[in-house]
């Protein structure tokens, strides 16, 4: 009965890493995407058409729904590998990084959507600050994952 418990867990923890990785995926090239093409418009000093506003829209939602998988996947491996939040201190880092970049995600996004409802363009140096606050949290999470994790 013990070997079923340990090949299940294994099993689980496989398919939440799949899940974590997936999502790392969906929500960095998200990320950077979105990052290059408002590069490009700002430097051209141009508003986006509203199509690709719309789709930017989409993009934000999606990447939103990644991070947050990334949270619930994530919590659950710690918990199922280690059984508790009690790692490294770097870990406590890479917790704190992640929800910098959740808190940007989520205002962006919020930002936009009022914006959207608003009929007006969304406020660019805000954007651009809460894209520079999510990047600071993605570099604080990289690292603390790879100082508690090595």
């Amino acid at each position: 009965m013990i070997y079923g418990h340990i090949i299940g867990q294994n099993i689980m923890e496989i398919i939440l890493k799949l899940i974590h990785y997936l999502s790392i995926f969906a929500a960095g090239g998200i990320g950077v995407g979105g990052a290059v093409i408002q590069s490009i418009y700002t430097k051209a000093n141009k508003i986006p058409e509203p199509h690709l506003g719309k789709a930017f829209k989409v993009l934000g939602i999606i990447g939103l729904i990644s991070i947050i998988i990334l949270w619930i996947s994530g919590l659950t491996l710690v918990n199922l590998i280690y059984g508790s939040f009690s790692i490294h201190w770097a870990f406590h880092m890479k917790l704190f990084g992640a929800l910098i970049v959740l808190a940007a995600s989520a205002f962006g996004n919020f930002h936009l959507h009022a914006s959207s409802k608003n009929q007006t363009a969304p406020n660019t140096i805000l954007m651009k600050r809460i894209a520079s606050i999510g990047r600071i949290g993605l570099v604080a999470a990289l690292l603390g994952a790879a100082i508690a994790f090595s």
